[in-house]
């Protein structure tokens, strides 16, 4: 069975009441920013905002606010079902909590890969808004590395960076493709915050029309809700992951520069062969994979060639 998510409004002031009648029935606390408490037992999880706001996900939130918040009135926002449904999107929208995962690295010559989750709550979705956060690619680098370290510090995040040496042994043990690592990865951080976060929504941006991520998630979390679409930035959840794998990956690209004293480009593009073939000459074929992705096509090319000895 599918998890829903349902938003009820409630008056803070009977929260100390609520949260007594969970304690009887050993339901778990946790604290959560700009909420009274967060808890969970009986197959939901229960988030009371300091607003009012009562967000259950779990497989029967209608259930469980019949009986715990009695005539409780649903917030349900107007045509937000029908957007939903335009966009191919079922039962949650972009001001839902949610956990969302991107990645950097994938399309550079050098240096390995870093895939980044990030799970916000309800309210943490307005502070990701107010803070400037969004597609790391319409950043600066400069601005990423402020934003950064204020969103490890103040969200609940997981990320797998894979050193070159580690992404190419990874890649070759996926059967050498890509995309099955990439899967790996993504399903591993969402169902690795899952377990931590108790939010059941998960947002990936889909790097295959396949959608390898929610086939794996399907299995191994069936209580998760899964959306896997192209651009999925838009999700302020996806958008701080990006700001964290693209800081990661700088960072990994800058200590492989000074560590083989070499300058090594981001991206496939011009500044790449130049750079391949310094390095080739300083430290020789063998040391290629400690710094590069061997499969792509014109790091082969490079290698095979003569002239940079």
């Amino acid at each position: 069975m599918s998890q829903l998510t349902k938003v009820f409004r409630y008056d803070p002031k009977r929260s100390s009441q609520l949260a007594d009648a969970l304690t009887r029935n050993g339901y778990q606390f946790k604290e959560l920013a700009y909420a009274k408490f967060q808890a969970r037992g009986e197959g939901v999880t229960i988030s009371f905002y300091n607003s009012g706001k009562v967000v259950v996900q779990g497989q029967a939130p209608a259930q469980w606010a019949l009986r715990y918040l009695g005539n409780a009135k649903e917030i349900v926002k107007k045509g937000s079902e029908d957007k939903a449904k335009s966009n191919g999107l079922l039962e949650t929208g972009a001001d839902q909590s949610s956990i969302g995962s991107d990645e950097a690295g994938k399309g550079d010559s050098f240096g390995g890969l870093v895939v980044s989750a990030v799970a916000l709550s309800e309210t943490e979705l307005l502070a990701i808004a107010k803070a400037g956060v969004g597609d790391s690619k319409e950043l600066s680098d400069e601005r990423i590395r402020v934003l950064a370290p204020w969103i490890r510090s103040n969200f609940d995040w997981a990320e797998a960076a894979l050193e070159p040496i580690e992404y190419n042994q990874q890649r070759y043990e996926c059967s050498e493709n890509v995309n099955r690592l990439l899967s790996k990865l993504h399903s591993q951080l969402q169902s690795e915050l899952y377990s931590k976060t108790g939010i059941g929504v998960s947002i990936i941006d889909r790097f295959s029309a396949a959608n390898p991520v929610t086939q794996q998630l399907r299995r191994t979390c069936p209580m998760v809700q899964v959306i896997e679409v192209p651009k999925a930035e838009r999700y302020a959840a996806v958008a701080a992951a990006s700001v964290l794998a693209r800081e990661s990956f700088l960072i990994m690209m800058e200590k492989l520069s000074a560590e083989w004293a070499v300058s090594l480009p981001l991206g496939s593009g011009s500044p790449v062969p130049k750079a391949l073939r310094q390095f080739l000459r300083i430290h020789g074929p063998s040391k290629l994979a400690l710094v590069a992705k061997t499969h792509f096509k014109n790091v082969q090319l490079i290698a095979g060639e003569q002239n940079w000895k």
